[in-house]
């Protein structure tokens, strides 16, 4: 009985039964070709779950009662896009990227632009700016050069001053004394070391030669002046001699006549104490008279007689005979007054020049300084 109520059971058909439960359901996507499904999360095959009796079939299947080929082809990633689409993007970025390129290289153009206006601009303002600092520095130099020669220069007037002042004083046979303590007081303040580099920078050739020779003739004359200074010194006492013996020549020479084995010998032998030419001559009187010792050469005083007449020298001692002055100049304080103005002219030349010699004119240091501080005036005014 109950095995014939279970045959007039009606069967079930579940493939149509689920069919129909799928048709009520979400669209499952399909796979895109070529892409392979991955394999289902369990270990086996989920078998297919047949809804409760009383459950309608339009009730979509919920998601742990589907099949696992669905679930996995919902968690797949969205599908690639087209050809189409791809080749629509791809002509986008070219174009965006086109747009790009032409706006970098307006920028890279406006940069180059900028740094074209500002090296245009800056050069030649940098440059200025350089040219107006060593601007600055040389006419800064040639002020503190101009400077020095000026002071150079004025030495060299006060001295040519004082040389003027002594030439009158000798020219009235005045001996001028105090001029050897003012050439001691008075110095050039010129030389090598006022010269360098950069104080010569702004100068032209022309320029140039006058300093070179302004600074030579600024050390030699200060040299000269030294020398002079001593020369005025030793020269007092044979100048005022010399001048005394204008007015009253005396005999300053003699010449001694001796027998030798060949004959007779005169000697140039200066007079210990030299008497008046217009006076009468005495009739002995000492001189000098040079004779070798073991010490060398060395003057020794002999009284002798003044050769009157007779046979020279005679048969006895050495006879002197007195010697006109004026041939005797070279060898007295005459020499001593030549040497001394001698001096003079050579310092004054080399002070105020000399042109007397057309041909051959000589120019002064005076002039030369003032030639020269010409020259550098117009490098401090720019010219």
């Amino acid at each position: 009985m109950a095995a014939e109520d279970k045959s007039k059971k009606p069967k079930i058909d579940l493939k149509a039964r689920l069919g129909k439960t799928n048709i009520g359901t979400q669209a499952v996507p399909l796979p895109v070709p070529g892409q392979s499904q991955p394999p289902p999360s369990g270990s086996g095959k989920s078998p297919n779950i047949a809804p409760p009796p009383g459950i309608s079939p339009g009730i979509p299947v919920p998601p742990f009662a589907q099949p696992a080929k669905a679930v996995a082809a919902a968690a797949e990633p969205p599908p690639k896009p087209t050809a189409v689409q791809q080749t629509i993007k791809v002509e986008v970025g070219e174009e965006i990227i086109k747009e790009r390129e032409k706006a970098k290289k307006r920028l890279i153009m406006a940069a180059v632009g900028t740094a074209l206006l500002g090296i245009a601009i800056g050069y030649p303002v940098g440059g200025a700016a350089a040219r107006n600092e060593r601007g600055k520095a040389v006419v800064a130099n040639a002020k503190a050069l101009m400077t020095d020669v000026k002071a150079a220069n004025e030495k060299m007037k006060e001295l040519e001053t004082l040389l003027g002042e002594a030439a009158e004083k000798l020219g009235k046979k005045e001996y001028p004394a105090e001029l050897a303590g003012q050439l001691g007081g008075i110095n050039i303040p010129f030389d090598a070391t006022k010269v360098d580099g950069a104080s010569i920078s702004g100068l032209n050739p022309s320029a140039l030669r006058q300093l070179l020779n302004f600074t030579k003739g600024c050390e030699e004359l200060n040299k000269k002046k030294d020398s002079f200074k001593n020369l005025l010194e030793f020269a007092k006492a044979p100048v005022e001699k010399a001048w005394k013996e204008e007015k009253e020549p005396v005999m300053n020479f003699s010449v001694l006549f001796r027998s030798d084995q060949k004959g007779v010998i005169a000697e140039l032998v200066p007079v210990k104490e030299p008497f008046d030419l217009g006076k009468d001559w005495p009739a002995n009187y000492a001189v000098l008279k040079p004779e070798r010792t073991q010490q060398g050469m060395k003057s020794v005083e002999k009284k002798l007689n003044r050769y009157t007449k007779g046979d020279l020298p005679g048969s006895g001692d050495p006879v002197l005979i007195p010697v006109d002055p004026v041939t005797t100049s070279a060898f007295t304080s005459q020499e001593v007054i030549r040497n001394l103005r001698k001096a003079f002219v050579d310092m004054r030349t080399e002070l105020k020049g000399d042109d007397s010699n057309p041909a051959s004119p000589i120019t002064g240091l005076i002039e030369t300084g003032d030639n020269l501080m010409t020259a550098i005036q117009k490098v401090t005014q720019g010219g």
